[in-house]
């Protein structure tokens, strides 16, 4: 496991990243920011069933 920092980096990262990647699928698919937002719900409510599984995100 990360250290503090290391994962405070991580995180910051993680969420650059996730932000330019919905930035790009906003640009190609023409979403609305509604359209990426319920996008991002769905995501985030797979990833807790899976943890209520104890498999994690996969």
């Amino acid at each position: 496991m990360a250290n503090p920092d290391q994962k405070t980096i991580l995180i910051e990262q993680a969420f650059k990243d996730i932000k330019e990647i919905c930035k790009k699928y906003q640009d190609d698919s023409g979403s609305s920011n509604l359209e990426v937002k319920a996008l991002l719900i769905e995501i985030a409510n797979l990833w807790e069933a899976d943890v209520k599984n104890k498999f994690g995100f996969r």
